[in-house]
């Protein structure tokens, strides 16, 4: 709980950090409320295919808003579970800048306060940032593809669910990684290290993620959460 505290207080008390972490929540509930708005506008569409197999104007409408409500359903279940993804890519550089700036506070570094220059500097290493983006998302489509298979079986229903929580950590503890130029089996000891507290953190937000609105919020709290972490367990900031 000190953890999340400490993770929120960082974001909401820094008018930097708060505008890096609001850019990409407005962008995903844009993109929420887009899809939604696009769908009810074409219900009408979906009434008029239905009238020529039921008897009635009427009885064409009542299901056509009823399908209309569970297609706009299933788009926001779609998202809850590819939304962390798909944003995360675009608010990668955010994120990326928003932990810098996160460990820089809790080491008693000054940070900037200018926007600009902020935005400058995350502009300078956004290269970097999205060829480190792309290849995490490599390996994470590999090893969610791994525990698809697993919950095929109900038998490895844990395993499934405990590689996904990992992989949900690995996401954004990724961004101190990359900081710190960790080579790739000093990352892999870093999570057998802390297994407990990286897949318990995750799979809280796997639960968050899957509420639709709330998880428009999750990347940018994830990403300071999983920042101050890290720093504890590497015993940068005091536990």
């Amino acid at each position: 709980m000190k953890t999340a505290g400490l993770a929120i207080r960082l974001i909401t008390r820094d008018p930097v950090n708060l505008f890096l972490a609001v850019v990409p929540t407005a962008m995903a509930l844009f993109l929420y409320l887009f899809l939604v708005t696009w769908i009810f506008r074409r219900a009408d569409y979906l009434s008029v295919l239905l009238m020529d197999y039921l008897p009635s104007k009427d009885a064409a409408g009542v299901l056509g808003i009823i399908l209309t409500g569970i297609l706009i359903l299933f788009v926001f279940l779609l998202m809850s579970w590819t939304f962390v993804i798909v944003v995360g890519l675009i608010a990668s550089p955010f994120n990326s800048m928003l932990s810098s700036r996160i460990e820089t506070m809790l080491a008693g570094k000054p940070v900037t306060e200018d926007r600009k220059k902020t935005l400058s500097a995350m502009a300078l290493g956004i290269g970097v940032t999205f060829k480190n983006e792309i290849k995490k998302l490599v390996f994470i489509a590999l090893v969610a593809a791994f525990a698809f298979v697993l919950n095929l079986f109900p038998i490895f229903y844990p395993v499934g669910i405990f590689l996904v929580s990992v992989l949900f950590a690995v996401q954004f503890i990724d961004y101190s990684w990359a900081r710190h130029d960790l080579r790739a089996h000093q990352c892999m000891g870093d999570v057998f290290r802390n297994i407990i507290p990286y897949s318990l953190s995750g799979f809280l937000f796997l639960l968050l993620v899957t509420i639709p609105i709330i998880n428009a919020f999750v990347p940018a709290l994830a990403t300071s959460y999983f920042t101050v972490l890290w720093l504890k367990r590497q015993k940068k900031i005091p536990a």
